[in-house]
């Protein structure tokens, strides 16, 4: 009940200061990135806040904040991450080659104009130029949302639902929540297999910092690499490495990615 309660609250809040701050205007990249600020502090940080205070008189632990982990699992997963790159770019060109029945025309259509106009908003808020812009978007895109979805999908509802059901099938059942918040069908997939990543590394190691680093650096690295790419730098698509002339590198991904994953569920058993 606290759960349902807090979330018509923040989408309340977040509906006002959206109407009080901007013009709810997808062609604003000024507005888009105010949005974004305001439902990543009010529903994806503050609501784990007040629903652990509310459950809890020790939240910071109950959101397994305080868990320690070896400095070695940080960069086992920082590596990862990087590791995984082409083998998720190669999950994303399959997925995008699904195709729904042709009685069900209608809602494809919709799901790939949807997904071709969040690609568009996305391309535009990374689309900066000056230092600081950057430096603005790693700490909204990668820091931030980092922080505060790991803190809802894998601190609030995979805890939810591990205790109604088994731990592994609350991991997964956050993860496809979590992939289908997005609203970006056509990588739904991949997103899943890294929702369920992240809470694999919290279920192994009992530390919401883990994913949250993951999934920082999951979303900084595009936020870097499109800074300099619009920048002028020459480089690689990074959404194409792994892919087309390069699907060797997707093979060579997925088993660095799967040695590395191994190493890092026995190095989180090892206290």
């Amino acid at each position: 009940m606290h759960l349902f309660a807090v979330l018509l609250i923040a989408i309340f809040v977040i509906t006002l200061l959206t109407t009080l701050l901007t013009d709810s205007d997808l062609n604003n990249i000024i507005s888009v990135k105010r949005m974004q600020l305001i439902q990543s502090l009010v529903l994806f940080v503050g609501g784990p806040f007040l629903l652990a205070f509310l459950w809890s008189d020790k939240p910071v632990i109950y959101l397994q904040l305080k868990t320690k982990s070896k400095p070695s699992l940080y960069v086992l997963v920082a590596i990862t991450m990087i590791a995984a790159i082409p083998f998720i770019n190669l999950l994303t060109e399959l997925n995008r080659q699904i195709s729904l029945p042709e009685a069900l025309a209608p809602i494809e259509n919709w799901m790939r104009a949807t997904e071709l106009q969040l690609e568009e908003v996305t391309l535009r808020m990374l689309n900066v130029h000056a230092v600081s812009d950057l430096i603005f978007n790693l700490l909204l895109i990668a820091v931030l949302a980092g922080l505060g979805e790991e803190l809802f999908f894998r601190g609030i509802l995979q805890k939810i639902f591990s205790e109604w059901r088994n731990a592994v099938l609350a991991i997964w059942l956050a993860a496809f929540i979590f992939s289908a918040i997005h609203l970006q069908f056509y990588g739904f997939f991949p997103r899943m297999l890294l929702g369920a990543f992240f809470g694999y590394l919290l279920f192994w190691s009992g530390n919401l910092w883990l994913p949250i680093l993951a999934h920082t650096i999951n979303n900084g690295i595009a936020v870097l690499f499109y800074y300099l790419k619009f920048n002028g730098v020459q480089m690689p698509d990074l959404d194409i490495i792994g892919t087309g002339n390069t699907l060797y590198l997707s093979a060579l991904s997925f088993v660095v990615t799967v040695f590395c994953i191994l190493k890092i569920r026995k190095e989180s058993f090892v206290k």
